[in-house]
């Protein structure tokens, strides 16, 4: 890669490093944060699949989403019960009537219509869960040591894997989906993201969580952040195309940034549930 192309690359990631970050710090910013990611994955994954087809029902399932997962992240601070983020699904019923009348004459049922709701929504919804253990005040120390784990899990496999991933006769984790892929790249960013444990606990993460904890989640991140890239490798395999979007120049779309965020959340707050530690 060219230091020029390098050094873009760079410099966005620190940005975009700095907007999630500052994005979870207080709450309104977490609520800003939280619609800008429902409406930007959300278009991007359209755009991979139904296109241009459908509109009226994108949007529809697009304001889903995003009240839905709005009003979670705003409903301790505005006064009312959680229940009523469910009227935050109601654009989908409206979606499905609008797709009686677009699809009567083709007998089309665009499944992938419905999936942000699933994809994207359950782990913004994740996220919530994660800013509040055991329904206390927000608190960003556990998303943010989450999200270390997974940023310290991509620079480990990227480094470990262009260094000793690429050469003749390494072994591919996945070549029909991401042919430079590499097992070694996988061991390199698991043994980063247990090192990226072992100091959010030392640092900010103790207060949160014991040390073996924190490494069960390194291990969740290590494991399903590499299926969640595979997984949207698949969707734009389908698409046909290389990056999800243009959004973060260098680094492709906002989809690439989170493919591995979209299955840790979920997981990682399923994990911590059962144990009753959030």
């Amino acid at each position: 890669m060219a230091f020029g192309k390098l050094a873009k690359r760079f410099l966005f990631g620190v940005l975009f490093l700095v907007v999630v970050i500052g994005g979870m710090l207080w709450l309104w910013g977490f609520a800003v944060l939280t619609a800008l990611l429902g409406i930007i994955l959300s278009i991007e994954f359209y755009r991979m699949t139904v296109d241009a087809r459908y509109l009226r029902e994108q949007v529809c399932i697009i304001v889903a989403v995003v009240a839905t997962a709005v009003l979670g992240v705003l409903h301790p601070l505005l006064g009312f019960d959680a229940r009523w983020m469910l009227a935050g699904l109601l654009p989908v019923f409206v979606a499905s009537i609008l797709l009686l009348f677009d699809c009567a004459e083709n007998h089309e049922f665009p499944v992938a219509l419905y999936f942000p709701l699933v994809y994207i929504l359950l782990p913004l919804l994740a996220a919530q869960m994660l800013t509040r253990p055991l329904g206390g005040p927000f608190t960003w120390r556990l998303l943010l040591g989450i999200f270390v784990l997974m940023w310290s899990n991509d620079v480990g496999a990227y480094c470990i894997g262009m260094l000793f991933g690429q050469r003749p006769g390494s072994r591919k984790l996945f070549p029909a989906l991401s042919p430079k892929k590499s097992w070694i790249g996988v061991v390199g960013g698991t043994v980063f993201s247990f090192l990226a444990a072992w100091i959010v606990s030392a640092t900010f993460g103790a207060s949160m969580l014991p040390l073996a904890h924190w490494m069960v989640l390194a291990l969740i991140v290590s494991v399903f952040g590499v299926l969640g890239d595979l997984f949207e490798s698949l969707i734009k395999r389908h698409a046909n195309v290389k990056d999800a979007g243009n959004l973060i120049p260098g680094h492709g779309g906002l989809l690439d940034r989170f493919d591995d965020v979209l299955f840790v959340l979920p997981l990682a707050a399923i994990y911590l549930k059962l144990l009753l530690l959030i």
